[in-house]
């Protein structure tokens, strides 16, 4: 009786052990999917993060060279206003010595 018991024991315990075991298969198959899906999402958002920062670059580059054309047109506009100005200067200057003229 004793040895029947003892026998009923160590399969209850057996089959305990299988059933564990069981469970952790499906446990660690689980853990290796999560880990596949977690490496394929964060190789995308690597590749987004790369094409973000190659898009960002870009655009610096586009914002300087606009930056760069502005300050030349300024600078051709300034040089050319203060042409017009010593020609106004000179043509105010002719206008009054050529009021200042006897006529006759």
């Amino acid at each position: 009786m004793t040895t029947d018991l003892t026998t009923e024991i160590l399969k209850q315990i057996r089959d305990g052990i299988e059933t564990l075991n069981h469970r952790l298969d499906q446990t660690n198959s689980r853990l290796e999917e999560l880990r596949q899906d977690f490496n394929h999402r964060l190789d995308q958002t690597n590749s987004r993060l790369g094409r973000v920062e190659q898009g960002l670059n870009d655009l610096g580059k586009f914002m300087r060279r606009i930056a760069l054309d502005q300050a030349k047109h300024e600078r051709f506009h300034a040089h050319h206003v203060e042409r017009l100005e010593e020609d106004v200067t000179d043509l105010k200057v002719r206008v009054q010595r050529l009021e200042q003229r006897p006529v006759g």
